[in-house]
């Protein structure tokens, strides 16, 4: 039997978000006064509804994370720190669109992408491809490199005819 987690849906009215002064990380004060510094944001639906259902992690150690709580909409949150968790998010979030790929070949294991994208030219890695290129509908796919960035491929049928060669010789 699994536990009941109850999700603590937080009030975006009144929250001031901030970074601290010279530095990255940031501060998020509820309007009921808990404050928690050294807090990331993250979308529990980052593809089908990315501007709802915002989740607000704090560290608590090095590398563990704990839900503060989860915003339904930024909707009624003071401008400034709608603004800030919108950079984050963004920041978190990235996804180079890939327009054409140039080069698709296995390197150690691995497999080098040279591509040409929405946001310049880029070189990325993937490992163990069936597990980080996502399908997400018939001709739309996410993938994920070895270091955490993620690209995607809108409209597979969109890309020149020696791209989709190139990924046809994955499978």
């Amino acid at each position: 039997m699994q536990p009941n987690i109850a999700i603590r849906w937080l009030d975006p009215t009144g929250v001031v978000v901030e970074r601290l002064p010279g530095s990255v990380v940031v501060r998020i004060r509820l309007p009921n006064g808990e404050v928690y510094e050294d807090v990331q944001f993250a979308r529990a639906f980052p593809l089908s509804h990315p501007q709802g259902y915002i989740s607000v992690l704090h560290r608590q150690e090095r590398d563990k994370w704990v839900e503060i709580g989860m915003f339904r909409t930024l909707e009624g949150m003071p401008e400034a720190s709608r603004r800030l968790v919108e950079e984050e998010l963004e920041r978190r979030y990235f996804t180079p669109v890939i327009e054409k790929i140039y080069a698709l070949e296995e390197e150690y294991g691995q497999h080098r992408w040279e591509v040409e994208t929405d946001r310049g030219r880029r070189v990325f890695y993937v490992s163990n491809w069936r597990e980080n290129i996502h399908e997400l509908s018939p001709a739309r796919y996410l993938i994920v490199a070895v270091d955490g960035s993620r690209y995607e491929i809108r409209d597979l049928n969109a890309l020149d005819r020696r791209s989709r060669a190139l990924l046809e010789n994955l499978y």
